[in-house]
C-alpha cells in the first residue's frame, strides 16, 4: 500500500497562537479543539500535520529585559524550532504583536525588519535531501485595543503601531514573494482585555487560513 506524506505546517507564533485565554494571565489555555491551531488541523484532516510553536511574549528579534521571560527572541530561538521540525511544507508567521510593547519602543518598521530576518532565516535554512524549503504564510497579528485595562499598562501606544502592520507586512509580503494574511477585518482581539482573541476568533482565524492554504 503506497503511503501518502502528510504535509507538515509549522504555526509559528506568540500567545495568540499558544491559546492564551482573555484575563488569564496566562494560566489558563484553550483546548486543543478551541485554539485555532487545532481548529485548522480538523479542517485541513488528515493529509496535513500542525506543529505548534506558541509561546507568550515572543517577539520577532528582539531580547525581553526581564529574567522571568527568557528566549522570547523569535529569530534566535527559530533555527533549532525549524531543525527540530524538519521537514516542512509550510510555516505559518503571526508575530507583532509583543513588538509593539511600550517597553520596547519599537516601531513598526522595526517590527517589520525583524519579520523580514525571520523571513529569510526560513528561506536560507537547510532542508533535507529530497525536500524543497517551505512555503510561508504571513498573518498580520489582530490589533491590540490599548484602552483597556489590561492593555493599557504595558501597550501604550500599541494600536496605531498594529495598524500599520496591516500595511508594512503586506509590501514585506509582495518583496519576498511569499503568502499574505490581512485577518484585521474579521479577527479581533476580545474588547474588554485587549490584546487576545477568544474562542469565536479563534475559529475565525481558522477558516480565514484554511481557505488560505486550500
Amino acid at each position: 500500500m503506497k503511503i501518502i506524506a502528510k504535509k507538515r505546517i509549522l504555526c509559528f507564533g506568540d500567545s495568540n497562537t499558544w491559546g492564551w485565554v482573555p484575563f488569564s494571565m496566562g494560566a489558563k489555555r484553550y483546548s486543543l479543539d478551541k485554539r485555532w491551531t487545532g481548529i485548522l488541523q480538523k479542517s485541513l484532516g488528515d493529509d496535513y500535520e500542525i506543529i505548534e510553536e506558541g509561546l507568550g511574549g515572543r517577539t520577532t528579534m528582539f531580547d525581553d529585559p526581564r529574567p522571568e521571560f527568557p528566549q522570547r527572541n523569535g529569530l534566535q530561538i527559530l533555527p533549532i524550532i525549524l531543525e527540530t521540525h524538519l521537514p516542512l511544507d509550510y510555516v505559518i508567521l503571526m508575530l507583532g504583536t509583543t513588538d509593539t510593547k511600550e517597553m520596547f519602543n519599537l516601531s513598526s518598521q522595526k517590527t517589520t525588519k525583524g519579520m523580514q530576518k525571520i523571513i529569510q532565516t526560513i528561506k536560507n535554512y537547510r532542508v533535507l535531501e529530497g525536500f524543497s524549503s517551505p512555503q510561508i504564510l504571513l498573518i498580520v497579528p489582530p490589533i491590540v485595543v490599548e484602552e483597556t485595562d489590561f492593555a493599557s499598562k504595558l501597550f501604550k501606544g500599541a494600536s496605531e503601531k498594529s495598524k500599520k502592520l496591516v500595511k508594512f507586512y503586506k509590501e514585506l509580503s509582495k518583496q519576498e514573494k511569499i503568502l499574505y494574511l490581512d485577518p484585521t477585518q474579521e479577527v479581533k482581539v476580545d474588547q474588554k482585555e485587549g490584546i487576545h482573541i477568544d474562542e469565536t476568533n479563534h475559529e475565525k482565524l481558522a477558516k480565514l487560513i484554511y481557505e488560505k492554504i486550500k
